[in-house]
C-alpha cells in the first residue's frame, strides 16, 4: 500500500508544482511541507494541527483529504504489540509428611535444650541507664559513668533564598479585526477551538505560548496583526484559509514592509 508520503510528492511532482509554491499558497512552511513528503511525522507540531495542515495540503493538491486523512490515522495509530505466551511458575511441592517431619524435629531440640535457654536468660544482667548531663554551647558534654563525650559545637544552618522564577512570556500575539462580516476559529496551544463571528470593527486578541491554528471564513474581510506587525493579505473576500502559526511558519506571515 502507497504511504501518504509518497502519495503527495508524487501528486505534487505531477502537477509540476514547487514546494515553495505550495508553501506561498497554503501558508505552511517549507519545513512542514517536507516532513509530510518524507513521513517524518514526528517534526509537525502535533495533535489537532498535523490534520490542519494535511488538509490544506489536500486543497492545495486536489487530493481527496478525507481518504488521506483516515490512511494518516491509520499510519500514525500504535500497532499492538504481540507478546509471546508465557509458561506459568513452576510450584515446588513439599510432602504434608516431610513439613510434619521438619516440626517434629524442631520441637525435640527445644525440648533437650530447655536448660540451656533458661540458664541463658537468667544469667543475662540488666542493662545499666548512663546518667546524661547537657547542657548548650561550645561547653556541651555527655557523660557516662567513667567516660566523658564532647558533644560537637553547634551549627547554623542558613536557608538558601528561593530563586524569582518570572513566568514566562507568550511566544505569538495576535489581533484580528473585522472588516466585514466574518466567522473565525482558533485553537491556541491545543486548548480546543473557539469560534467567533466578526462584525465589521470588532476586534479580537489572542495569545499563545507554541502554536496558534485559526481558520478564517473570509480571508478577505480581517486585517491580521501579528506581534505588533501588520501580517500579509490573507487571501480573497469569500475565501476560506486555514493557518498554522508558530516559531517556524511566524515569518511567513508579516509583512516586510511593516515595522
Amino acid at each position: 500500500m502507497e504511504s501518504i508520503a509518497s502519495k503527495l510528492r508524487t501528486r505534487r511532482e505531477n502537477l509540476n508544482i514547487s514546494l515553495e509554491q505550495v508553501s506561498n499558497d497554503t501558508r505552511i512552511s517549507i519545513h512542514h511541507l517536507k516532513s509530510l513528503e518524507n513521513g517524518c511525522y514526528a517534526d509537525l507540531p502535533g495533535g489537532m494541527y498535523n490534520r490542519a495542515i494535511l488538509r490544506a495540503y489536500c486543497d492545495e493538491l486536489g487530493l481527496d483529504k478525507n481518504e488521506i486523512l483516515q490512511c494518516f490515522d491509520d499510519e500514525i495509530s500504535p500497532q499492538p504489540a504481540i507478546s509471546p505466551s508465557t509458561p506459568p511458575p513452576s510450584r515446588i511441592k513439599i510432602h504434608t509428611a516431610v513439613i510434619w517431619s521438619l516440626l517434629f524435629l524442631l520441637a525435640v531440640g527445644l525440648f533437650l535444650n530447655r536448660e540451656w535457654f533458661f540458664t541463658a536468660f537468667s544469667s543475662s544482667s540488666p542493662m545499666k541507664t548512663a546518667s546524661a548531663i547537657v547542657k548548650t554551647g561550645n561547653d556541651a558534654s555527655i557523660s557516662g559513668g567513667d567516660k566523658i563525650i564532647e558533644a560537637p559545637p553547634e551549627q547554623t544552618v542558613q536557608a538558601t533564598p528561593k530563586a524569582d522564577t518570572a513566568a514566562p512570556q507568550p511566544l505569538l500575539r495576535l489581533e484580528i479585526t473585522g472588516t466585514e462580516e466574518c466567522w473565525l476559529s482558533v485553537n491556541r496551544d491545543e486548548s480546543g477551538a473557539v469560534t467567533k463571528l466578526l462584525s465589521p470593527g470588532d476586534v479580537e486578541f489572542y495569545t499563545a505560548a507554541r502554536t496558534i491554528a485559526i481558520t478564517i471564513g473570509n480571508a478577505g474581510g480581517v486585517s491580521l496583526r501579528i506581534n505588533d506587525r501588520a501580517a500579509k493579505t490573507l487571501g480573497r473576500q469569500g475565501q476560506v484559509v486555514h493557518l498554522i502559526i508558530d516559531k517556524d511558519t511566524l515569518q511567513n506571515f508579516i509583512d516586510p514592509s511593516s515595522s
